[in-house]
């Protein structure tokens, strides 16, 4: 009976956690999709309901805002909304404060949508300090003193939007097959979902630092 009882014990809690390991996860993004929608239809229509009443209806906010965001869309794309984004730039500019916010969602939003000024590959970098590896995005190469650099974006976890950005030397930099978007995941799970085998590469036909130490 004891030795029944003990795997009717264990078949209760591996049943529990594979319910756990389903269920989290699902619960998890549900909550995000409902909050994400809230937040989206809560965006604009209390600020439109100050000048022009209007009705509780569910959605109704989702729906205005992305009819804003396209006819904002519009307007970009032709040459006087260009112009029109050229003067509010010039605008946010005289604000100090303002304008290193401004600029940073902006460069943020350019690089997580826009093909061209995505992340082009991950590293590997010494950071906080040295014989710690963080995972850093290359945003640009740039020559300081004549020597060649990486601008080095190192997101935090479990928010890649904030960070740090570091130049390193290419030389000092590690690569791997870690893509941009494995890299990514990694960090908004704060290392749970992590490759379990790493690989260093080499790159433009050099050695990284890594392989030039062995």
């Amino acid at each position: 009976m004891g030795l029944k009882r003990k795997w009717t014990v264990l078949k209760i809690r591996d049943i529990f956690l594979t319910g756990l390991f389903v269920f989290i996860p699902i619960a998890i993004t549900i909550w995000l999709v409902i909050w994400l929608l809230s937040f989206v239809n809560n965006l604009i229509l209390p600020y439109i309901r100050y000048v022009v009443p209007i009705p509780n209806i569910p959605g109704l906010g989702i729906l205005i805002t992305l009819l804003l965001v396209f006819i904002t869309g519009l307007i970009a794309q032709n040459y006087f909304g260009k112009k029109l984004i050229d003067l509010w730039d010039g605008f946010i500019n005289r604000i100090p404060l303002v304008r290193s916010i401004y600029h940073s969602i902006k460069q943020m939003m350019e690089n997580l949508f826009n093909s061209k000024g995505k992340f082009s590959k991950t590293v590997l970098v010494d950071f906080p300090r040295k014989g710690m590896l963080s995972i850093g995005f290359v945003a640009n190469e740039i020559i300081l003193d004549g020597e060649e650099y990486y601008v080095v974006y190192v997101p935090t976890a479990p928010n890649p939007t904030s960070g740090y950005t570091l130049f390193v030397k290419k030389s000092e930099t590690i690569h791997t097959d870690i893509s941009v978007e494995e890299a990514t995941r990694i960090i908004l799970s704060g290392g749970l979902v992590t490759k379990g085998d790493i690989k260093f590469l080499l790159r433009d036909g050099q050695k990284n630092r890594v392989s030039s130490d062995k």
